[in-house]
């Protein structure tokens, strides 16, 4: 074991000198260009947009999707304590409140698409006369 320790230690510190070794072009540092709107096509930027608020709005339709499934058990066992909110979930429930999120998450996220899609088009109309 002391070995493979003094091995590893070893390691560690080769690649600490090894690394720093490594000197910058005489140029200097690279700085990256920023991206031109035309670098990558409309398609590409639009499922981009719709992967972001798939799964930017994922975690508030959860929320609001876990709310509204417990309010609806709780109400519809007569309000009684024994289902009040968030107290009894089965992986059947959280399967059920993950669908529903993913679900609405994915029509916000079509919906959003809809009206870029035609935002642009009608744009696309003015310009073109």
């Amino acid at each position: 074991m002391p070995k493979r320790c003094f091995f590893l230690l070893l390691c560690i510190a080769a690649g600490g000198v090894l690394g720093s070794a490594q000197e910058l072009p005489p140029e200097g540092p690279i700085i990256p260009e920023e991206y031109d709107p035309s670098e990558f096509p409309l398609w590409t930027q639009d499922l981009r947009r719709f992967e972001v608020i798939t799964v930017g709005t994922f975690p508030i339709t959860y929320l609001f999707s876990s709310l509204i499934y417990d309010f609806s058990i709780y109400a519809a066992s007569g309000f009684n304590t024994r289902y009040s909110i968030g107290s009894q979930r089965s992986s059947r429930d959280i399967a059920i409140i993950v669908g529903s999120a993913g679900s609405i998450s994915f029509i916000l996220a079509t919906i959003d698409l809809f009206i870029n899609l035609d935002r642009r088009q009608h744009r696309e109309a003015a310009e073109n006369g």
